[in-house]
């Protein structure tokens, strides 16, 4: 059924949440939006999916001893109508396997694009921005227990185009993540097929407190509250090899709890999130995924407490399979959001909204395989 708002409901709720200072949590932003294409299709839960590249972000600990030096850029747009068509969120990093530890880097940010608000002169635009810059480590413990840490800043931002007053000036909160994956390899009598069981736990941005001034509202600097998670998970890992030793297929299923572990008063029955998705590879260069996400929170386009579902496909292609004498691998990822049917009342009229979000990703890992 097509939901219909008028604009100043879109302006008081956009889906760039704001913290409205000590009101709500400032969350749906680079620090918690999930950017990796096909942990968004498996229903945000890849706590303990260590075969993903981008999932450090979610736990630290997803590095480990087999993970692949390379590079990966991600976008998830939020387009979801003509007023927000230049919304999206986006994350590029890099991931380093050193014989000290496996590091991982990534900057993500969120960006509305150059927007006017003003009807009354259309050509003064303001572009809101928060970014989030990442630094991960991890180290084996044991060959099953891997502990990870991360050192994050976060940042809010915004511009304008000449002779707007932007009026914000943000003091950069440095927070931390700690995690951990344990994992259990149930294959040791079979070398021919290979299943295994990971275990994951992070918990998320706890550190020093985050303030910002915002003349448009006040003038003075106040503290904002930023989200802190908890996140329980799983991940189950199963190839099946032909008699040739290569990977007929391969299956992962991920579950995923987290939880808002400083809620405001008037949030504390916003608390649960929950995941749940599953990927299938063929022959090692096609995947599909698909999956459910629930939110406990009141969102425009998604239906609160109510099941999301997800899904998308990914291709792994190594270079040298295709003619390119390099020793690399290409992954590609692309995912499909369904949200609700809503259109928004301007003045004069009423602009239809999509129907489908979209998320992109590209990785190029260094090595010969995927493995």
């Amino acid at each position: 059924m097509k939901r219909t708002f008028p604009i100043f409901v879109l302006l008081a709720f956009t889906v760039n949440a704001q913290s409205y200072f000590d009101s709500y949590t400032y969350k749906n932003t680079s620090l918690d939006v999930t950017t990796n294409p096909a942990s968004i299709v498996m229903g945000e839960s890849f706590v303990a999916n260590r075969n993903s590249f981008a999932s450090f972000i979610e736990n630290p600990a997803n590095l480990n001893a087999k993970s692949k030096t390379g590079l990966f850029y991600n976008i998830r747009y939020q387009n979801w109508n003509e007023l927000a068509k230049r919304y999206q969120f986006s994350t590029a990093g890099a991931v380093l396997n050193s014989s000290f530890a496996v590091i991982g880097i990534a900057y993500s940010q969120f960006t509305s694009g150059l927007t006017s608000f003003n009807v009354f002169s259309p050509t003064e635009t303001i572009e809101d921005a928060n970014q989030t810059l990442s630094l991960s480590i991890s180290k084996n413990i044991t060959s099953n227990l891997t502990f990870g840490v991360s050192a994050k800043l976060f940042g809010h931002s915004r511009t304008s185009a000449p002779g707007t007053v932007t009026g914000l000036d943000s003091k950069s909160a440095l927070l931390f993540d700690i995690g951990a994956l344990y994992s259990i390899e149930l294959n040791e009598n079979d070398a021919k097929n290979n299943f295994n069981l990971n275990f994951g736990a992070a918990l998320q941005n706890f550190g020093t407190d985050y303030k910002e001034m915002d003349n448009l509202l006040v003038k003075n600097y106040r503290y904002i509250r930023l989200p802190k998670y908890l996140k329980l998970g799983f991940a189950f890992e199963t190839e099946l090899r032909n008699s040739s030793g290569s990977s007929d297929i391969e299956a992962v299923v991920t579950g995923q709890y987290k939880w808002l572990a400083n809620p405001l008063k008037r949030e504390r029955t916003d608390v649960d999130y929950w995941g749940l998705g599953a990927e299938f590879t063929i022959k090692e260069i096609f995947a599909a995924r698909a999956g459910f996400f629930q939110t406990p929170e009141y969102w425009i386009i998604y239906d609160r407490a109510e099941p999301l579902f997800r899904y998308g496909f990914g291709i792994k292609i190594p270079l040298q399979k295709i003619g390119i004498n390099l020793p690399f691998v290409l992954l590609a990822d692309y995912s499909l959001i369904p949200i609700n049917d809503i259109s928004i009342s301007t003045f004069n009229k009423t602009d239809e909204t999509k129907k489908l979000l979209r998320a992109i990703g590209i990785t190029l890992k260094y090595g010969s395989s995927l493995f």
